[in-house]
């Protein structure tokens, strides 16, 4: 799957490196309060997920090395399959 580019939201926990990247769907973590909606005081539900991205897919630098980085992400952070 990969993430949105661009967050209408005025404030996002999706972190800017990972914005357009793909990643792998490693947990669900159910529905969770959306963080943007709960900045601005609402409450809205929606699924949460840990995504998986290589190293070297968020940073060119990082091309020999095997890491993950790991990111939770509400569905709406992501792009429909």
């Amino acid at each position: 799957m990969r993430t949105k580019i661009s967050i209408t939201a005025f404030h996002t926990r999706l972190p800017a490196y990972v914005r357009g990247r793909i990643g792998v769907i490693e947990a669900y973590h159910g529905s969770q309060p959306l963080a943007d909606a709960s900045a601005r005081g609402v409450i809205k539900p929606e699924p949460l997920y840990t995504v998986a991205f290589e190293a070297a897919e968020l940073w060119p630098e990082a091309q020999a090395h095997r890491e993950r980085v790991f990111v939770d992400a509400w569905e709406s952070y992501l792009e429909p399959a």
